[in-house]
């Protein structure tokens, strides 16, 4: 039986007042959960949120919107006339909801679902742009293509690559098609024409910094000359950030950075003038005393390493016609255990995984403070990050099909208890905690991460360790 909805009117973006429809919930939660294969993709074995299982999908979309009423009946005002909620209320509620009863992958494609429309009503993106739930769906019908023609499309199979005393096959295989990729993207740039800025952006951890490096040196071969700035160095000190509930910091976000000064130093740099680029330090979380000179030549390309490149205001000063936006991301199409329930690994939490071992090494955060984090990581990428995926020049797929085994040996037994967070009522961290943990515990671990066997030029050694590249 449906909750009462004691909402009878809901403002729409203009202002308008309409009858309430429980209907358009129940389609636009049902509509995130299909896209990504259905609600089932979401649930956690022997969690708290079992009690969804063995429902349909179309009988869970209706529970929840349940839920999303009974929060909505929550504020008295909404039942007035003059206080009905807005749409943005209404999708804040709905998103709140998903990430409460568990629902975090069905959740982040609503949220870029979200994003993406309301990017195209403020003129960001065209509607040709729109990004739908954010997934590329052909890029990633071929990454599965390839991982079965490799026998690596499981968890199962790829543990039987461990075990088969050959993985360094499926290593020089999966580095193979990652360099194809930028062989041939090398040839999209040359082609066209002059740019004069190179972009590489992406979500967090997805090997931006070697893919950069790597696409110079190719590049270089045609006379093109290059000259790297880093944009992490256009932190704003940390000090000057509110801290959430739990004291953290949410430095994921574009406005994380000194926009102003990035687009002013881009431009001075086009017009071929020096300026002095500031230095953070991660661990100190500021900015340090000393700067950088740094001056492009007329033949020369900027090369931009950034979370946030695809954001707008981030490079607003320069044409569009100066700029070759390449997108990449860890993407992963490999099924939990032996494949027959359909659920596959997810490439944020592989680049998670990542995360983890740079933050541990090389920023001081221990792997509770990265789990607990990666949340606002999320919430940059969701909102100004994966709704402009189609506006770029092209995409490469980070992803390695041999790492999770490398990953499982290099964390060892650092991986933080998600319990801990539940107790901290941190559902977020928990439910991905979780998810990451099970995917540990189903692999067997590759313990040889010398160079003959992983070559130090893979932009996997970015988080493992060993790599020639300063990262």
């Amino acid at each position: 039986m449906a909750v009462e909805n004691k909402v009878a009117r809901l403002k729409k973006r203009s202002g308008a007042l309409v009858p309430f429809d429980r209907e358009r919930i129940v389609k636009a939660i049902l509509r995130a959960a299909k896209s990504i294969g259905g609600f089932d993709q979401d649930i956690i074995p022997d969690t708290i949120y079992m009690n969804f299982k063995n429902k349909s999908d179309e009988e869970i979309a209706d529970l929840l919107t349940d839920d999303v009423i009974m929060c909505l009946n929550a504020t008295k005002s909404h039942q007035n006339h003059d206080g009905a909620p807005d749409v943005e209320a209404v999708q804040d509620q709905v998103i709140h909801v998903l990430r409460s009863r568990g629902f975090v992958d069905t959740a982040d494609v609503y949220e870029v679902y979200r994003w993406g429309k309301s990017k195209v009503r403020e003129g960001d993106i065209a509607r040709d742009q729109f990004a739908g739930n954010g997934f590329p769906v052909q890029k990633m019908k071929s990454i599965e293509k390839w991982n079965v023609n490799h026998s690596c499309e499981t968890i199962q199979k790829i543990n039987a690559w461990v075990l088969s005393g050959r993985f360094k096959e499926l290593i020089d295989a999966s580095i193979e098609q990652y360099e194809s990729q930028l062989k041939k993207i090398v040839k999209m740039f040359v082609d066209r024409g002059t740019v004069r800025i190179l972009l590489v952006t992406g979500p967090s951890s997805s090997g931006k910094t070697t893919t950069t490096t790597k696409l110079a040196e190719r590049l270089s071969k045609y006379d093109l000359k290059f000259k790297a700035l880093n944009l992490d160095d256009y932190f704003w000190g940390l000090s000057e950030y509110p801290r959430d509930a739990f004291g953290d910091w949410d430095f994921e976000t574009p406005q994380a950075l000194n926009l102003d000064l990035i687009n002013e130093h881009l431009q001075l740099l086009l017009e071929g003038k020096t300026i002095r680029k500031p230095i953070y330090d991660f661990k100190l979380g500021k900015c340090i005393p000393e700067a950088e000179e740094l001056h492009i030549d007329p033949d020369e390309i900027l090369l931009l390493d950034s979370l946030h490149g695809l954001y707008p205001p981030m490079t607003s000063r320069v044409p569009e016609e100066l700029k070759f936006k390449l997108y990449i991301e860890a993407f992963s199409m490999v099924k939990l255990g032996d494949g027959s329930e359909g659920i596959y690994t997810k490439g944020t939490d592989i680049r998670l995984l990542r995360r983890i071992l740079r933050d541990r090494d090389h920023r001081n955060h221990t792997p509770q403070m990265t789990l607990g984090h990666w949340h606002f990581v999320r919430k940059g990428e969701l909102r100004d990050m994966i709704p402009y995926v189609k506006t770029v020049d092209a995409i490469v797929d980070g992803g390695l099909a041999f790492e999770l085994p490398v990953l499982k040996h290099v964390i060892k037994n650092d991986f933080p208890d998600p319990k801990w967070f539940l107790n901290q009522s941190r559902l977020d961290a928990y439910i991905r905690g979780e998810r990451v943990r099970r995917i540990l515990e189903s692999l067997v671990p590759f313990t040889d991460l010398s160079k003959e066997i992983i070559p130090q030029t893979c932009h996997l050694r970015e988080f493992i360790g060993g790599s020639i590249y300063k990262v």
